[in-house]
């Protein structure tokens, strides 16, 4: 066994994650098998002077040949798991709401919504008295008081230590009621160089009765002076009440307590302004994912060309390759050009987003690389030679030619003599 190919292995493939497009039936590995024993029936036998070089090249282009048919597999599936099959939801006024789809189940979409939003939904917020940041108020001890926010109560106590300040008191007081993560944003205003007060704003939106969402409660019997925390610093006083929401949905008035809800469990609508017309909601491809899928496309193809140059750089010999998968591009440089995939000077493939997201929008993207798609098949079988045989891309010298003239011999594992192809997944 070449331990250097094993190393090699190990400590760049070992931990890479399987896909289910590299899991095989027992009836595909067995034509697996086929193939190799058919192809080695014609094939020469070889002398290869291997090398770092060479045995980094044939299994860096196998994986690279693994992970451009696997992008190529998902691009042409034909499934609801497809990416071509994936749909989002856009927004005709994407200032006055957004939109999301959180089903996998497009049939319970609404029909293109329309949508008008006429008033927000708010937050109820609290501002207490102002005073002097260095100014002193309230006496040391251990002070009580209670919170209410919506059907639950909290009880608290704050101590003040001698001499503490109004700053001091008011950042502490917001700190402690912040980190008890009660549903309520604390925070120490100013609106003078010299003087704080503390804003108590509820995290929730709306109100189900019309009345206040949080409240508070001193204990005042229980305090050294005779003074509340709450009633010194006026952390009762409303400023903003909590108020609901209102839309029109297809014409219909409705209300809901917050800015964001679900419409037939299954697509999201984010309220952002009031509208003076309605936005209309529709479903396109999801080009956001079709370019991913694509992308992969791209990183794979390049990693193949990275290789091969790498190769080329450190032995000084040349590889077919490339070449041969230039060839195989070549008819349909138009339709990728328009696609927004092109080549760089060094060979490498690059891609247009802007251009690609038009493509996949328009289907353009799909008769490409999609179910059936030429290009995508051309490309599968290409990447199958590769993986069944990357050593036909070394060098190597020709010792002997088949006898034709003797029935046919093939050899199953003949590919796996030198590179050894240790893959945790892929037989």
């Amino acid at each position: 066994m070449d331990y250097n190919v094993y190393n090699y292995f190990v400590g760049n493939y070992a931990q890479k994650p399987a896909t289910k497009y590299d899991a095989h039936k027992s009836s595909e590995l067995r034509s697996v098998m086929k193939n190799i024993v058919k192809m080695t029936q014609s094939s020469p036998v070889y002398l290869v002077r291997l090398s770092q070089a060479k045995q980094e090249y044939a299994v860096n282009i196998k994986e690279a040949a693994i992970s451009l048919s696997n992008t190529l597999s998902m691009l042409s599936e034909d499934s609801q798991d497809s990416v071509f099959a994936q749909k989002k939801a856009v927004s005709s006024d994407e200032a006055q709401i957004g939109t999301r789809i959180v089903s996998d189940d497009y049939s319970r979409l609404p029909e293109d919504p329309l949508i008008r939003v006429n008033r927000l939904a708010t937050t109820q917020v609290n501002v207490g008295n102002e005073y002097y940041m260095t100014g002193k108020g309230l006496s040391a001890g251990t002070y009580r008081f209670q919170v209410s926010v919506c059907d639950d109560s909290y009880d608290f106590q704050y101590n003040i230590r001698k001499d503490a300040t109004h700053r001091e008191v008011i950042e502490g007081l917001c700190d402690f009621i912040n980190k008890a993560r009660i549903g309520l944003t604390a925070t120490p205003v100013s609106r003078s160089a010299d003087k704080i007060m503390m804003r108590i704003e509820s995290n929730m939106t709306g109100s189900p009765d019309g009345g206040n969402l949080f409240s508070f409660m001193d204990r005042i019997g229980e305090n050294g002076d005779g003074r509340g925390i709450v009633s010194y610093y006026n952390m009762n006083n409303v400023v903003s009440s909590p108020s609901s929401a209102s839309f029109e949905w297809n014409g219909e008035t409705k209300e809901t307590l917050s800015n964001t809800f679900v419409l037939g469990r299954s697509l999201e609508v984010s309220m952002y302004a009031p509208g003076d017309q309605a936005a209309q909601i529709s479903y396109v491809p999801d080009s956001d994912k079709i370019i991913e899928g694509v992308y992969g496309i791209v990183k794979s193809y390049n990693k193949l060309v990275e290789n091969t140059s790498t190769y080329h750089s450190e032995t000084g010999q040349n590889s077919k390759l490339v070449r041969e998968y230039q060839n195989l591009l070549k008819p349909y440089m138009s339709e990728m050009e328009s696609c927004g995939i092109a080549f760089d000077d060094t060979g490498r493939m690059k891609l247009d987003e802007s251009l690609a997201a038009q493509a996949a929008l328009g289907g353009d993207m799909e008769k490409l690389v999609g179910k059936d798609s030429s290009l995508n098949r051309r490309l599968l079988k290409k990447n199958e030679q590769v993986k069944l045989n990357p050593m036909d891309y070394i060098e190597k010298k020709i010792v002997s030619y088949p006898d034709y003239g003797r029935p046919p011999k093939g050899y199953a594992y003949i590919t796996s003599l030198y590179s050894g192809m240790l893959f945790n997944y892929y037989c």
